[in-house]
């Protein structure tokens, strides 16, 4: 149907009370139907688009206003068509460079036959909000709100226009790829493919065949994005071949190459497990992903957004951590960082039997391979009880001071002796319920 003969709905046009309301508002205001086809757009973001109503009404809504042929990375709208229930979340997108951070709430609008025919989503800059108040940023599936991992999206607004190669550090399960697909999708490549390539899955590490050859994943991402894992385990002739390919100019179906590694790309070079030439083709693009025990500030609102997902489809009764096992979560070290965290509270909501998961039920840590010493253990308490402190105060030094009977001033010593940080426990009571 051509957007032009598309008609609205009675909605649209017998609700001028509702027309007016959206039209006064500041934000960002659309409604679509099932198809993700615009029924109404709102005056401001007609201004911000630049386009009338006759010309959106009727298009797909990622198309008019993102450009894209799929749904944006951020949308929700299959949830409200799916159970009516609203939602609300916050997302970081690239504006003319520059990472603008966004609310988007959404709720169904029933139709005359009562049907949640149609939903509305209004979209508000709150940039200058989340920068004052903590509040998460997202960028695809990667998400944070702690000062650690600001850089990180920073680089992908800063990176997301050119083509030239990437290199992404980190632990097992920090988020390498779940940066990489981020940053494709902020890209001028958008549109193109994403694949990815496990270097280590070729023993003898030459894999010219499966990255180059005919019908190889160099192939297959023209005009896309070539995600590259395990880089390290790339033989000397494949690496040789790909400081080939990646330094001739770059033309539109040339694929952009992302690559990553859990090590030290310097410490690689300087055990000849990478290729001097490859590290020059790397070194101007290399970004470090922070471990989940350097932000522990994300972890109330990751673990929310865990239990959220999984209750999509499973019968879960968890709904929210209590106090004393979101205290648990900041005690522990994560070693297996965001993946672990993913597996130890689908565990949790798997095992739930009230709406409350509670300390016992996570995190499970292996089991100590020695007997420890009288003074570990005595650590490992006064730890858990300084955090559990600070979990309650929010980071509140002299109300932490005076709840533990110490001075602020051997507070602190505490603190530093155990690397506990106020600004981790800040606002740290948006991603859990204080009341059972």
């Amino acid at each position: 149907m051509s957007p032009r003969r598309f008609r609205p709905p009675a909605l649209y046009t017998k609700s001028s009370f509702l027309r007016s309301a959206f039209d006064g508002m500041s934000s960002s205001v659309k409604i679509v139907d099932p198809q993700f086809r615009l029924v109404y757009v709102n005056q401001t973001a007609q201004n911000n688009l630049k386009r009338d109503l006759n010309d959106l009404r009727g298009r797909f809504c990622h198309e008019a206003f993102f450009g894209i042929k799929e749904k944006c990375f951020h949308c929700g709208m299959e949830k409200i068509f799916k159970n009516g229930a609203p939602f609300e979340d916050y997302f970081t997108m690239t504006v003319n460079g520059i990472n603008r951070d966004y609310q988007v709430s959404a709720f169904p609008l029933a139709s005359e036959d009562k049907k949640n025919n149609y939903g509305v989503e209004i979209i508000r800059d709150v940039t200058s909000v989340l920068k004052s108040k903590g509040l998460p940023q997202n960028a695809g599936r990667l998400s944070s709100r702690d000062k650690s991992f600001d850089v990180v999206f920073n680089t992908m607004a800063q990176w997301a226009d050119d083509d030239r190669a990437v290199l992404v550090q980190g632990e097992e399960g920090t988020g390498k790829r779940s940066f990489a697909r981020a940053l494709h999708q902020r890209s001028a490549r958008s549109e193109g493919p994403f694949r990815f390539f496990h270097c280590a899955d070729n023993p003898l590490g030459e894999c010219c065949d499966g990255l180059f050859g005919p019908d190889g994943a160099w192939e297959k991402a023209r005009g896309g994005t070539l995600y590259l894992d395990g880089i390290c385990h790339m033989g000397a002739k494949t690496q040789l071949l790909l400081v080939e390919k990646i330094s001739k100019p770059v033309d539109g179906q040339t694929p952009r190459v992302i690559a990553a590694t859990t090590k030290n790309i310097v410490e690689l070079v300087q055990d000849g497990s990478i290729r001097p030439e490859l590290y020059s083709q790397l070194a101007s693009r290399v970004l470090r992903l922070p471990p989940l025990r350097d932000r522990k500030q994300d972890l109330p609102f990751l673990a929310q957004n865990i239990i959220d997902a999984y209750k999509v489809g499973n019968d879960s009764p968890a709904e929210k951590l209590s106090p004393s096992a979101l205290s648990q979560l900041m005690t522990y070290d994560w070693p297996e960082n965001i993946r672990e965290l993913e597996n130890q509270i689908e565990r949790a909501c798997l095992l739930a039997t009230s709406s409350f998961i509670e300390k016992l039920d996570l995190p499970v840590a292996p089991p100590p391979q020695e007997h420890k010493k009288l003074e570990d253990f005595l650590s490992e308490t006064e730890k858990t009880y300084l955090v559990d402190a600070l979990t309650k105060t929010e980071g509140r030094l002299a109300k932490t001071a005076k709840l533990a009977g110490l001075t602020q001033k051997t507070l602190q010593r505490k603190m530093k002796k155990y690397g506990l940080k106020t600004e981790n426990f800040k606002h740290i009571s948006n991603g859990f319920s204080n009341s059972k």
